[in-house]
């Protein structure tokens, strides 16, 4: 997700003129001007950017979006789960969710 307008705007176009013809796939860099802009589409929070995975990282739920030839895939059916064990208040979310349904 996006925020602020014409800034926005420019940084992707910037990141994207700078891929060239030769894109690398996964290996092409995010722009690093983006970053101010963009935030989870989950929890609206601002993301990381680890350069070692080419990935936008969200601490808080533990996901991390990849970053596709320049581009942040954020669609959240993209993203991996960071942790091993989900956060100490997902089984609480999960067994209420269930309660809500059983009724």
């Amino acid at each position: 997700m996006l925020r602020g307008g014409r800034g926005a705007v420019a940084a992707l176009r910037r990141a994207a003129g700078s891929r060239g013809a030769g894109g690398q796939g996964r290996g092409q860099a995010l722009e690093p001007s983006l970053l101010r802009f963009l935030v989870c589409p989950l929890s609206k929070r601002p993301l990381r950017y680890d350069e070692s995975t080419n990935e936008l990282i969200n601490e808080e739920l533990g996901i991390a979006y990849p970053v596709i030839d320049g581009i942040p895939n954020m669609i959240p059916e993209a993203a991996r789960t960071t942790r091993k064990k989900p956060p100490a208040d997902a089984h609480y979310l999960i067994t209420a969710k269930e309660d809500r349904e059983e009724d």
